[in-house]
């Protein structure tokens, strides 16, 4: 097993736990780019076993306007046992371009209390380059899991919980869009959305803790938080543009030892959507490497 302070595996591993471990479940996640408008081809080489993950369109409440939010606990709950999802099962996520929407997948399994779940660093592209099989299609689960939701509420906020928690002086939200939509000076992809960011928020662009599709070693992702001035002991809460790229910072953060951290759900496509609430323009950092 991984160690509990790591939320990844690498493709070495996964090869290996496939052959070996009854309990292993790995899912293929995917979505539209909401800067292209891109959808993903889904299905076309996958790696072995994998069931696929639909955050955008099954794992999401429906009567949401807003893009791909939780669902419900027992939504949740109800479609991860049709996936044959168990309580002792050993969860691997993986996306099709590296990592990019895995991350989303992990922390919705993290908010639903399950811990033995964890990101293939590198994605389809690191299975491919290893020159490990792949089938062409999703696999079926063929019995229901017995998995059950033991809710860990603080690791998503919606509305109202970003507003009270704001109301503190102790947590520090951080923006993962680019610095150009974090200040105001770039649109935004999604009709109806103001430019800029929330109040007193900080900026560190989600392609700033990765590389090439994976994830940047421990020292690398350490400098990126410091050059915000965030302490391991500092509370986070995670935003972007619909609650996706925030968690790539979730893990990033999670690597490192940050562990009083949360995302908020509709993150800049509620707020930036609601003219009641105070936004703010500029003051972005510029990063060294």
């Amino acid at each position: 097993m991984p160690s509990d302070l790591s939320a990844l595996v690498d493709v070495h591993w996964l090869s290996g736990q496939m052959k070996t471990n009854n309990h292993l479940v790995v899912l293929h996640t995917s979505m539209k780019n909401p800067m292209t408008g891109k959808s993903p081809i889904i299905g076309e080489r996958v790696i072995p076993t994998a069931r696929h993950f639909d955050f955008e369109h099954v794992f999401c409440d429906t009567s949401s306007e807003l893009p791909h939010t939780m669902p419900s606990a027992l939504e949740f709950e109800k479609r991860a046992q049709q996936l044959g999802v168990n309580n002792n099962s050993i969860i691997v996520v993986y996306d099709d371009v590296g990592l990019y929407c895995s991350p989303r997948v992990w922390w919705m399994f993290r908010a639903m209390g399950h811990q033995n779940v964890y990101v293939l660093d590198g994605g389809l592209p690191a299975w491919l380059s290893q020159n490990y099989s792949c089938q062409t299609a999703f696999s079926e689960c063929g019995i229901e899991g017995d998995f059950l939701v033991k809710s860990e509420h603080q690791l998503v906020l919606n509305l109202e919980q970003m507003l009270s928690a704001l109301e503190t002086a102790m947590p520090c939200v951080v923006d993962a869009r680019s610095a150009g939509r974090f200040e105001g000076t770039d649109p935004e992809p999604r009709n109806g959305v103001r430019r800029g960011h929330i109040p007193k928020a900080k900026n560190i662009p989600f392609g700033y803790v990765l590389d090439n599709g994976y994830l940047k070693q421990p020292e690398a992702l350490l400098q990126v938080f410091r050059q915000q001035n965030l302490n391991v002991n500092d509370e986070l809460i995670f935003s972007c543009g619909s609650g996706v790229t925030a968690c790539i910072l979730a893990l990033a953060a999670y690597q490192v030892g940050y562990r009083k951290t949360s995302v908020y759900d509709g993150s800049w496509s509620e707020w930036g959507a609601n003219k009641n609430l105070a936004l703010e323009l500029g003051k972005s950092v510029e990063y060294k490497e």
